[in-house]
Formats: C-alpha cells, structure tokens, sequence
C-alpha cells in the first residue's frame, strides 16, 4: 500500500489555494487595465468632437451669433442645434469672452468648448479667435 501514486485531499487543497493567491491579483490587474481602456477611450472620443468644434469655429471665426450649442454622435460628428437632439452622445457648450489686446486694435475672443458626455465626464478646451 505504501507504493500508490496519486495526490491526497490535503494536496490538492493546498494547490488550490496557492492557485488563487496568484490567479485573484491577475484578474484583479487585467480588469483595473480595461476599465482605465474604456474610459481613455471616451475621453479621446470627446476630445475630437471638441477639436472638431475648435476647427469650425477657427476656420468660420467667432460671431456674436453663432451658436452655443452642439450635438455630438459619433457617426455623425458635431452639428449645431437650438434644441436637443436625441440619441446623442456628447453636447458641446461654447463660452465666449471678448479679449482686447494693447498693443493691438484688433480684437479677439476667448473661446471655451466645454464637450461633456451623457454619463457626466467632460474635456474644455480654450482657444483664442480674431473677432469678425
């Protein structure tokens, strides 16, 4: 009887607890680094729909009539609305401030595009644009 091969109860209690000792901490790593994925990837996503926007409004200029308003999907990019668009994923508030420079007499703008996404993260950007 002395001779008989297999793994005693003990044995394998034993390998099963020093399994999850190493096994807890890796899922616990993976998990912690695809949460931290998903959410850099929706702060990129906001990011562009505020370049997109920053980009408009360089190329147009700054009116005192242009909208404060946008609505943001991601198949459809940024489009500006006095009313609420359903099914969007971002809304994109423009803040303006009149800025006189001294030495110049040309004036500017400084424009802040807040973009903030439905489940409340938000990205500002500021840029400053000659008044039109």
């Amino acid at each position: 009887m002395n001779n008989e091969k297999g793994v005693t109860l003990i044995e394998l209690l034993i390998s099963v607890v020093i399994a999850g000792i190493v096994i807890v901490p890796l899922m616990l790593i993976m998990t912690g680094s695809f949460t931290r994925t998903v959410e850099q990837g929706e702060d990129t996503q906001l990011t562009y729909y505020g370049q997109e926007i920053m980009e408009d409004i360089r190329e147009k200029g700054y009116k005192s009539n242009t909208p404060t308003q946008y609505y943001c999907k991601k198949e459809q990019g940024c489009a500006e609305s006095t009313v609420a668009i359903a099914g969007y994923d971002a809304i994109a508030t423009i803040k303006a401030t009149p800025v006189n420079y001294p030495p110049s007499l040309i004036e500017f703008y400084e424009v802040a595009v807040k973009v903030e996404s439905a489940d409340s993260s938000y990205i500002e950007l500021v840029t400053v644009v000659k008044k039109q």
